[in-house]
């Protein structure tokens, strides 16, 4: 049995979380506003407290300094404070094996875009076959994406990644309002975002039994 509890789109404001104990606490991007190294070390410094044997982190496309010329000293600050920062990058942990990224499809002028298409499809061919629980920051297409004014806001080539590879999980953030779980296909989509469409903190984490 691993208990698992997912946060994502704090933006700041994790001192309101509160949060239990568990197995492994996953976080799927912008825990800061604006990228700063200093935002990063708060955060960092929260989440190594926190009563979890694991804690996973992605970036997301406010955490610019996981993307610039400060990338080294941002991730450093996560190694120091216990926390394992994935970036296209996966771990085994109690025997399932956890695979995460920030990348997503272009979204304003933010960090980590990359255009819709073969750029994209590329990029999530990195995804092992035997991921059990992909992090990723944005939502597959049509799957808990949906904006306030109705455009699906999520990634077509990540949606035929899942559908290939079948994960337990796809945890994501990244659209505050589409907050919310679904089950389709054998994989429970998560949709994590803390914050709702206006910032405020509304949502609470979410927690998942994994058993077998």
């Amino acid at each position: 049995m691993m208990r698992l509890t997912f946060i994502s789109d704090t933006h700041g404001k994790h001192p309101l979380l509160h949060l239990a104990s568990g197995d492994v606490l996953v976080h799927c991007g912008d825990f800061s506003s604006y990228g700063d190294l200093d935002e990063v070390e708060d955060f960092a410094q929260f989440m190594g407290k926190q009563a979890f044997t694991h804690k996973l982190v992605i970036a997301g496309n406010h955490d610019w300094c996981f993307e610039d010329e400060r990338r080294a000293e941002a991730e450093a600050l996560m190694r120091d404070n216990g926390i394992i920062y994935l970036h296209d990058s996966g771990i085994e942990l109690g025997g399932y094996y956890f695979w995460g990224s920030p990348i997503q499809p272009e979204f304003c002028h933010w960090a980590f875009n990359r255009p819709r298409g073969e750029v994209l499809e590329q990029h999530w061919l990195k995804i092992p076959q035997n991921t059990d629980i992909l992090i990723t920051h944005t939502p597959a297409y049509g799957i808990l994406d949906t904006c306030f004014d109705g455009q699906a806001a999520g990634c077509e080539a990540l949606l035929a990644a899942i559908q290939q590879i079948k994960p337990k999980i796809h945890a994501c953030g990244h659209i505050h309002e589409a907050y919310g779980q679904l089950l389709q296909d054998q994989t429970l989509f998560i949709n994590a975002a803390s914050l709702d469409e206006q910032y405020r903190f509304r949502n609470p984490p979410i927690t998942i039994e994994l058993s077998g």
